[in-house]
């Protein structure tokens, strides 16, 4: 028997939290003395630890722990394989965030205004863009849908046999924007003959932005606020083009998304 003060030099935990432990059922002591109330543990249990401990380090809740230890091996392979996507996910948005801070020192250090350099990141101009033939899929989704979505449109385009595939791209059909659940359309670039929706051309306001996803918002807020001053109103969805990106094997900080408000005069 190990005792607790040894259980919790060894394994590098309180013995606050050994007894929290205990009262949520998760690590009970294997005996407790009637007289003293001290707290023994068994030397498999410091297997049990060891367990608890890492899954604590993966990110599982307390809750969530104890079911795994009641569950069978096979299930908690499959809880485990969840917890890495969701990791890699979060790692992901890590190193977007940290390439959006990377740009904007840059940015700042040529401009000690900060709130101005946010929209002189972004040169604005006015085209006429010519009909885009499309091949795309149109429903409510979420910004955390779209690998979901682009899977399911490449599979199509598979099925269907095209091969004439350009840029991908999607647009947004909802007045107020729903980062969960919104009208969203996301597309490929394809010929007129495998195309089931056109992008119709006119005129355009347009801007690049460069670097992740994540710093969209600033590219549509640049454009918004080039039209509200120079007196033009939207006139249609506003869809975006990624020029560069991951699928062709560019680093994050190399990414660019070309941003398109259908567009008129006021």
């Amino acid at each position: 028997m190990i005792s607790i003060g040894k259980f919790s030099r060894t394994c590098q935990v309180s013995v606050k939290t050994l007894r929290l432990y205990d009262r949520l059922g998760l690590l009970k002591p294997a005996y407790i003395d009637e007289t003293t109330s001290y707290r023994y543990y068994e030397t498999d249990q410091l297997d049990t630890m060891i367990v608890i401990q890492r899954y604590k380090r993966f990110g599982f809740s307390l809750d969530e722990i104890k079911t795994m230890l009641d569950d069978l091996p096979a299930d908690n392979t499959q809880k485990l394989i969840l917890k890495l996507a969701d990791l890699l996910r979060q790692k992901q948005e890590l190193e977007n965030t940290i390439s959006d801070l990377q740009i904007l020192i840059g940015h700042t250090e040529r401009n000690s205004n900060m709130d101005k350099t946010v929209f002189e990141n972004y040169t604005i101009d006015v085209i006429e863009h010519e009909p885009m033939p499309i091949y795309g899929l149109r429903r409510e989704m979420g910004v955390g849908d779209y690998g979901i979505a682009f899977s399911e449109l490449f599979e199509q385009l598979g099925e269907k046999g095209v091969q004439n595939i350009q840029l991908t791209g999607a647009r947004y059909f909802d007045p107020d924007f729903d980062a969960n659940a919104s009208d969203i359309q996301i597309f490929a670039q394809v010929g007129k003959a495998d195309a089931n929706d056109t992008i119709e051309g006119g005129c355009v306001v347009h801007t690049v932005h460069k670097g992740a996803y994540s710093g969209l918002n600033e590219a549509y807020a640049a454009v918004v606020k080039w039209m509200e001053t120079h007196d033009y109103e939207q006139t249609g969805a506003p869809y975006e083009l990624y020029t560069k990106c991951g699928i062709n094997q560019y680093p994050i900080r190399q990414w660019e998304t070309d941003i398109y408000f259908p567009a008129k005069k006021k």
